[in-house]
């Protein structure tokens, strides 16, 4: 009898664990600091890119990022830091020529020598659909977790991640949540059908409780959900104490003084969770540019009581300035000048050295480089010319005095065909650098054509303000002395162009393509259509103003993360799976369907 009522009442006390912290710990819980060092949004910039920085005042061109430095900075902190866990946010692969050549290979290969705690998934991680991920992770030594993304048991990638795992740092546990992005990786990714995506914040919920009843009571939600909606969550949902967030690429605290906005003016950003209690959210930024530092401060009873640190820059020791129109190296008193400036941004931009591993690993892929941009990846069946204006004879070659670029509006083309759900493409004239010949394609040819870093990117617009825009980028070389690269070509709109009307009257008949039917239909002015185009006009480069305008009316636009060269590669890789050949637009497909000067 003694026995049974022994029994009844454990189980009593089980029963009424619920949420309550501590409920089935068996030893008392301490005070405990981790250090949380994270990355997000890799997107296979693997070497460091040239950026501006100020110093002073005065603007220099640094070298940014490259994973063979962050992978320095991670082992520095990890032998420095008190109870490290070391975290990645996802979309670690998509993005450069690396991941073109490579697939994920290159990226997974410098990321392996760093022992990652745990990884999350991002949407760009799918969009070499089931198949691609898979592979990345086959080659990726590192545990996955994805608690709302959930693959069936007869899908391929069934059993390459888990909701969440426990780890311990100074005895106590802490338990690292996966999260990604639903809608978004559904819409803008190519997830198969045997992919069941969750609500976030109700799958957080929920393994918050899990977690709870097995004695967990130190949740970090790793999470590729953008920081808006993570903010949202840690206002929203009990029991969270840090999010590592990606996908938003926000860099968080204050760099305006070397020239830099940030998304957020503080690192971390501190939030209250529905209960009162603090909880921490932290991203570092983008591209392998920055690496997160967060000390996180538990007190006994496992509730957050202190978060701080700092998103750090890594930057290469090469400073080069602007002199006589060619950048030039900084002299030695400049450098020693920048140093000092280095020195006191209280860890902000950091100076180091490469990685040997790592530099290893990734000559040895960059070595393969020249060889793989020779590779075919389809057939023009006829020249393409570039004109920017029709008729200007841009490329040296080509008089297209009638409709313009044959090339241009086929880039405009590869972004329509990319983003699923655009109804306008529009494509600047200067961002496309050269014709196309008669011929095979190479991987090398496309990225000498298209070489910016530019990323697609969709915009909200009312008909009215895709008249404008296009308006806007006709005006910049006409009326505003600006470059004639800000011509608009496009897919999915046609229109007339006379140069000798007014501003505001030059643009004309203007007609959209239904998607679904290809039948055409005049634009309707007060209707709300998705335009994608080039981050670069995106923020309003180029004369095109009112892309900035309608943003601030419609909500921000979003940054697919999709090159523009990768798009254009896709697109031609498709047409050769079809045994089909690259060819100018027909005539009804056309941008420009008559032209006057």
């Amino acid at each position: 009898m003694r026995k049974f009522v022994a029994l009844a009442t454990v189980a009593a006390v089980l029963s009424s664990c619920g949420l309550k912290r501590n409920c089935l710990k068996t030893t008392p819980e301490k005070p405990v600091t981790i250090t949380i060092i994270h990355m997000n949004d890799i997107h296979s910039h693997l070497k460091s890119d040239r950026r501006k920085l100020l110093f002073n005042e005065k603007k220099y061109y640094v070298y940014m990022g490259g994973l063979n430095r962050a992978i320095t900075k991670i082992k520095e902190l990890q032998r420095q830091s008190e109870n490290p866990v070391i975290l990645n946010a996802g979309d670690m692969i998509q993005g450069t020529l690396y991941y073109v050549l490579f697939h994920g290979n290159a990226t997974a290969d410098l990321l392996n020598l760093i022992k990652w705690d745990a990884v999350t998934i991002g949407n760009h991680e799918f969009d070499n659909g089931d198949r691609g991920l898979k592979l990345f992770l086959d080659r990726l030594k590192a545990p996955v977790v994805s608690a709302n993304i959930v693959p069936e048991k007869d899908s391929s990638l069934y059993g390459y991640w888990k909701p969440y795992r426990i780890i311990k740092r100074d005895g106590e546990k802490i338990g690292i949540i996966g999260i990604g992005y639903s809608q978004k990786t559904k819409n803008s990714s190519n997830p198969g059908k045997d992919i069941k995506f969750l609500d976030e914040k109700a799958t957080v919920r929920k393994y918050i409780s899990e977690l709870k009843n097995k004695g967990v009571d130190k949740i970090i939600v790793l999470s590729h959900f953008g920081m808006k909606n993570d903010i949202s969550m840690a206002k929203e949902v009990k029991g969270i104490d840090v999010i590592i967030d990606g996908d938003s690429h926000s860099l968080l605290g204050n760099y305006t003084a070397y020239g830099l906005k940030s998304a957020y003016p503080t690192y971390p950003v501190t939030v209250k969770s529905p209960d009162g209690k603090k909880v921490c959210v932290a991203s570092a930024w983008e591209y392998g540019y920055a690496v997160g530092d967060l000390k996180v401060k538990f007190d006994a009873d496992g509730n957050v009581i202190d978060c701080n640190g700092v998103s750090t820059v890594v930057l290469k020791d090469k400073f080069l300035k602007k002199e006589n129109g060619k950048k030039v190296p900084v002299s030695i008193e400049e450098r020693i000048a920048i140093g000092k400036e280095i020195a006191k941004s209280d860890g902000k931009l950091e100076v180091l050295p490469a990685d040997k591993d790592a530099t290893r690993i990734l000559a040895r892929y960059s070595s393969k480089v020249d060889r793989l941009k020779k590779q075919v990846i389809g057939v023009s069946a006829q020249f393409l010319g570039h004109n920017r204006i029709p008729g200007d004879k841009w490329d040296g070659v080509s008089y297209l005095p009638e409709h313009g670029s044959e090339i241009a509006p086929l880039v405009a083309k590869s972004f329509y065909l990319k983003v699923k759900d655009a109804d306008i493409a529009i494509q600047n004239a200067g961002g496309v650098r050269t014709p196309l010949d008669e011929g095979n394609i190479t991987i090398g040819e496309v990225y000498k054509m298209l070489p910016f870093s530019n990323t697609l990117y969709t915009i909200k617009m009312t008909g009215k303000e895709v008249k404008q825009v296009l308006e806007d980028a006709i005006s910049n070389f006409m009326d505003k002395h600006g470059s004639t690269g800000s011509f608009p070509y496009v897919y999915g709109i046609r229109y007339d162009v006379d140069l000798s009307k007014p501003y505001g009257s030059r643009v004309y008949n203007i007609e959209i393509m239904e998607r679904r039917t290809g039948i055409w239909h005049p634009i309707k002015m007060n209707k709300l259509y998705t335009v994608v185009t080039n981050s670069y006009v995106a923020s309003g480069k180029d004369g095109y103003v009112t892309f900035v305008t309608a943003q601030k009316l419609h909500g921000k636009g979003v940054n697919t993360y999709f090159g523009y060269a990768e798009s254009f590669v896709d697109m031609v890789k498709n047409l050769t799976a079809q045994r089909k050949k690259l060819k100018e637009l027909p005539l009804n497909e056309k941008p420009v369907q008559h032209f006057r000067r």
